[in-house]
């Protein structure tokens, strides 16, 4: 039921024609219909973009362990406190051990993670962003302070007192202005060190 209404919130999000009925069934199985009346060019346009949403449906279900995933969708879904680079969670996922890469639009991951732990991971980082959005921190240094927070389980303050303790945050020159102390991938490394301690 929640792949039906996953296709069924896709496409009313894709396709915005009046022309579009969607019907399902739960009798045996579960079973959705999809109608579009319109001229014929834009008849095969719908239809070429309910088949691409189908396959991301598919996708998202998995063949042999891989999965994949429409960052707008994801996007679309979590409550965003603050913008977040996407490809952080590939680097949450990468430090707890999950195989997982960005593919152009797509979050393709070899595990059975599904779509709402993706959701709760941007919605995560997303609430750390927004409590960091007045501090005055670089943005490689807010994406490590994000990481170790979420990992540890950390709250933004000790997350920072940690790191800068740990030498992975330093204060740039004489101002407040915190950087990372090494550059983004040693940093990523030191983490996973940490975690795995």
């Amino acid at each position: 039921m929640d792949e039906a209404l996953t296709f069924m919130e896709m496409l009313t999000s894709k396709i915005k024609s009046r022309e579009l009925l969607i019907r399902y069934d739960t009798g045996s199985g579960i079973r959705v219909w999809v109608s579009i009346q319109g001229e014929p060019h834009e008849v095969e346009l719908y239809s070429m973009e309910i088949k691409r949403v189908y396959n991301d449906i598919k996708l998202m279900r998995g063949k042999f362990g891989a999965r994949a995933y429409d960052v707008s969708l994801i996007l679309s879904k979590a409550r965003l406190n603050a913008a977040i680079p996407i490809d952080l969670i590939i680097d949450l996922l990468h430090i707890k051990g999950v195989n997982a890469e960005l593919d152009g639009s797509k979050i393709r991951v070899m595990s059975d993670i599904k779509l709402e732990d993706l959701v709760n991971l941007a919605e995560e980082i997303s609430r750390i962003y927004g409590e960091l959005i007045d501090a005055e921190v670089s943005a490689q240094a807010k994406r490590i302070i994000a990481l170790y927070a979420l990992l540890m389980g950390k709250d933004v303050k000790d997350s920072i007192r940690e790191l800068l303790s740990r030498g992975l945050l330093s204060r740039y020159g004489d101002t407040e202005l915190l950087v990372l102390s090494m550059d983004y991938r040693h940093a990523l490394l030191k983490l996973q060190e940490l975690v795995n301690r």
